[in-house]
């Protein structure tokens, strides 16, 4: 993680709230001029097993406050 980022590309299958609020949390660090938070998370749906965790990834963020555009 680049100090002061603002930004992050998730493209890991991940589905554990633990490992989620880590990951974002992260990008939560204070910084001079840090103003907004993004995360980009690519998911393919096409793959069962894959679809699932993005899904638990949605409650995930849900529960850390993010809103889901």
């Amino acid at each position: 993680m680049i100090l002061g980022s603002t930004h992050s590309i998730l493209a890991m299958p991940i589905s554990w709230k633990g490992t989620l609020a880590q990951y974002v949390g992260r990008l939560h660090r204070q910084h001079d001029g840090k103003t907004e938070v993004l995360v980009f998370d690519y998911v393919d749906e096409q793959v069962a097993v894959l679809a699932r965790m993005a899904a638990k990834r949605r409650t995930g963020y849900r529960a850390l406050g993010y809103s889901i555009e």
